[in-house]
Parts: C-alpha cells; sequence; structure tokens
C-alpha cells in the first residue's frame, strides 16, 4: 500500500491536448529594436498531439502559426481586423527547411542542481549551440509530459519539458517561461483556415 501511495504521489502527468502560456522576453540587435514594440510579452500555444498553433498578438496582426511537427507542415494564418483581411500561407518545404536551417543546434548535459519554477520541479541542462559555440542553460520538468510546440520545440530533447528556457525564430533569441497549463479541448477546426481566408505565398506576405 505503501508503495502503490509513494507511486501515485509521484506520477507523471501527462497531456495530450490543452493550451500553454509562456511570457516572453527578446533579445534584439540595433535594427531589430525597430520592432520591439510588436513583439508580444505573451505567447499562447494550443497542442493536440503532434498538432501546435502558436498565436501572437502583434497590435496590428493576430498571427497563428500552425505546425504538424512530425510532417513538416507549417502555415500562418494572419488576421488583420484593421484592414477586414485575412491571410493564409502554407510554407513550401524549402522555406520550412530554410528557417530550421537558421535556427541553433544543441547538444545538452543534464546538470544535478534543482529549482522550483512556478509549481514545477525542474533540473538545470546546460546547452551549447554546434553552430555557434554559444551556451545556454534551460530548466525541464518531469512533474508533465506534454508534446512539444513552436515555441518549446528547439529544445525539446533534453529530458523534460522545457519549463524555462531559450529558443530562436528568425534569427531572434526569445527567453520563455510557462506562465499556465489547461488542460482543454481544441475547437473543432481550430488548426485550420475558414474560407474567409486568402491565400498567399510566404513571399507575397513579406511583401505586403
Amino acid at each position: 500500500m505503501l508503495t502503490m501511495a509513494l507511486t501515485c504521489a509521484y506520477a507523471q502527468k501527462k497531456i495530450n491536448e490543452g493550451t500553454v502560456t509562456y511570457t516572453a522576453t527578446y533579445e534584439l540587435s540595433a535594427s531589430q529594436l525597430l520592432y520591439a514594440d510588436m513583439l508580444p510579452k505573451e505567447i499562447t500555444c494550443y497542442f493536440r498531439g503532434d498538432s501546435t498553433a502558436a498565436i501572437t498578438n502583434q497590435g496590428a496582426a493576430i498571427i497563428k502559426g500552425v505546425s504538424v511537427l512530425k510532417s513538416n507542415y507549417h502555415s500562418l494564418l494572419v488576421n488583420i481586423p484593421a484592414a477586414s483581411k485575412k491571410i493564409v500561407v502554407v510554407m513550401s518545404n524549402e522555406e520550412v527547411e530554410q528557417e530550421k536551417a537558421a535556427n541553433p543546434q544543441f547538444k545538452g548535459t543534464e546538470g544535478t542542481e534543482k529549482q522550483i519554477i512556478n509549481g514545477y520541479t525542474c533540473i538545470k541542462v546546460n546547452i551549447t549551440d554546434t553552430k555557434s559555440g554559444a551556451s545556454y542553460e534551460i530548466w525541464v520538468t518531469n512533474d508533465i509530459d506534454m508534446p512539444p510546440n513552436s515555441v518549446s520545440k528547439l529544445v525539446s530533447e533534453f529530458g523534460g519539458v522545457p519549463v524555462r528556457f531559450v529558443t530562436f525564430n528568425r534569427g531572434i533569441k526569445i527567453s520563455a517561461e510557462i506562465k499556465e497549463i489547461n488542460e482543454v479541448p481544441i475547437p473543432a477546426g481550430f488548426l485550420s483556415p475558414t474560407r474567409d481566408y486568402e491565400s498567399m505565398t510566404f513571399a507575397q506576405l513579406q511583401a505586403l
């Protein structure tokens, strides 16, 4: 009975579907400071299995980045309310691979240092970008098990769910930390564009 009680007490909570909200801060170069006010202080990711959508509010536009990680699928659903315009971009395989190539490639070493972060027991992992040699520390937990998402995927293979970590998006370093997780069903059709979205290429979107 004691063994059973201990097992239950330390049972890992598995979450297959829901939302996770991260606080986010950015390290910007001088040329990127122009966009500082557009970058969201929080990012909410919706996930179901290996499908994920990251929602960011950039002021004039609300952007939903949808990914199916195992199939290399990535799309952008852009809603510009002031212009009554909705745009969907499905990234080509070449564009997805170019984006991946621009990101760091990390290797990591798990340490013994532990810390409680937002209620999660975390272990520190030291990671190094094999391209640049830059080193960072991240904190992961085994209190929960949930699929990687658009924010956490770069550092999702270091022995636990990333709780406090660094990631990169188009050359911008992001320091992220889990704020809250909600185990809720994702609405039907949430990961797909509705009929009122106009299809564009990524190049056309960038030219707007």
